[in-house]
């Protein structure tokens, strides 16, 4: 009879045996396959291959710098602070404007020191047309304004029933007869209806302004007063019709307001003169409602922009009235036709407006100065200026930057998209290879 220790010891190596067995079993792929599979990938990543890190850093690294120029690209990057070597350098440029035909330009100048300039820079050939000078002809302070003409013709006034232009290196008079009244010139439009020239001008007439037309060199009398109705600027508009932009101040109290200081609400007039010897007429009239002021106008395919410091609006050639929602310190038409309206000093945006869509652009960088005075030269827009610190500086914006930045982000996202695909695809065939291996 055998020992009860024999007994269990061979019980237990039989325990042990069955045990082992399918184990012994899944050795030799007896393992149901997801198992097999999962133990598969198990391995591949268990795999160091200098090929494999560097294709997944690579990759990384490719997010990383697509991730950044896309960022950059959001940004619009077409705008700089111009170094100031132009004749006007250590002045403030109260008015200028652009030669149409050339990079000169025209300019009335103030330096606190000097006094006040107004000269022609001719850029091509670096020499200076002096017009007034504190030295010979001190005659800048009295520039009322500085304005160019459809024909490229430049007009400015300083006395009264005068207007001046210069047309390439001429400057030539027109001296307004008397007959109907004397008066100054506060601002200039012109438009040309078949082969004749019309010009309407902006008068001021003792303490109030109104308009005149000039017929064959005499003017016409002024257009009747409307009370409380300061005109600032004249544009025009269409055949016969004239857009006028000024301020409507009410009677003190008279429209709620405190009697110590009443409301003054901007205001837009139609003024219909037909370029005959009749005086204009103001046909229309439309106080806003809302505050703010309108401060300029710019020309454009669809009609005319009138740029304010709480909205702006969009004047169809069938005078129909859109109300655009933009604030804006100045608004101008590049050379393509589309409006820019350029905000105030630290707006970190800036709008265009082509006749149809509103594009709002992210700057790189805060708009850097209060404005005094906008051009456009070619593609670029310049605003002068004076910066935080009170110094005249010049800000420089190039119009082509804007198509060139939304075919750039695109070009970088379809980019961005293949390479991503490629680099996916090559290590997926990589990881597929060594699976293949690995079983």
């Amino acid at each position: 009879m055998l020992p009860l220790s024999y007994l269990r010891m061979a019980l237990s190596d039989i325990s042990i045996e069955e045990r082992e067995i399918p184990h012994q079993q899944s050795l030799h792929g007896l393992m149901d396959p997801p198992h097999s599979m999962a133990g598969g990938w198990r391995g591949l990543l268990r795999e160091e291959s200098e090929h494999q890190w560097l294709a997944i850093a690579v990759f990384f690294l490719f997010i990383l710098v697509g991730a950044f120029a896309l960022e950059g690209t959001q940004h619009f990057v077409g705008d700089t602070v111009k170094p100031l070597d132009a004749q006007h350098n250590g002045g403030l440029v109260l008015d200028i404007e652009y030669h149409q035909d050339n990079s000169s330009y025209t300019a009335l100048v103030y330096s606190p020191g000097a006094g006040y300039h107004f000269f022609t820079e001719h850029v091509d050939d670096g020499t200076t047309s002096v017009i007034y000078t504190p030295d010979t002809n001190d005659l800048g302070r009295e520039v009322n304004f500085v304005k160019t003409m459809p024909d490229g013709e430049i007009v400015f006034s300083v006395s009264d029933n005068q207007l001046i232009g210069l047309q390439s290196n001429l400057m030539v008079s027109y001296e307004y007869s008397t007959n109907n009244g004397e008066f100054g010139i506060l601002d200039v439009a012109e438009q040309t209806i078949e082969g004749a020239t019309q010009r309407i001008l902006l008068t001021q007439e003792g303490q109030n302004k109104s308009f005149r037309g000039v017929s064959s060199l005499i003017p016409t009398p002024a257009m009747s007063m409307t009370a409380g109705i300061q005109w600032h600027s004249v544009e025009a508009h269409s055949a016969g019709m004239w857009l006028a932009i000024g301020s409507h101040s009410t009677t003190a109290g008279g429209d709620g307001s405190s009697p110590a200081s009443p409301k003054t609400r901007a205001a837009l007039g139609w003024i219909a003169w037909d370029g005959t010897e009749s005086t204009p007429v103001l046909a229309q009239l439309d106080v806003v409602t809302y505050p703010g002021q309108f401060h300029s106008i710019s020309s454009m395919p669809t009609g005319l922009v009138v740029g304010g410091t709480e909205t702006s609006l969009h004047v169809g050639f069938d005078q129909e009235i859109l109300d655009l929602e933009i604030p804006c310190s100045v608004s101008v038409a590049d050379s393509d036709g589309t409006v820019w309206f350029i905000g105030e000093r630290g707006t970190d945006t800036i709008t265009t407006w082509g006749g149809e869509n509103l594009e709002v652009h992210l700057l790189s960088r805060d708009i850097p100065l209060d404005t005094t005075a906008v051009g456009v030269n070619g593609d670029h827009i310049h605003v002068h200026g004076t910066n935080a610190d009170g110094l005249p500086i010049v800000w420089s914006v190039d119009v082509t930057a804007n198509g060139s930045i939304e075919s750039g982000r695109g070009f970088l996202s379809l980019l961005f998209i293949i390479g991503g695909g490629t680099l996916l695809a090559i290590m997926g065939k990589y990881a597929f290879e060594q699976r293949k291996i690995l079983n």
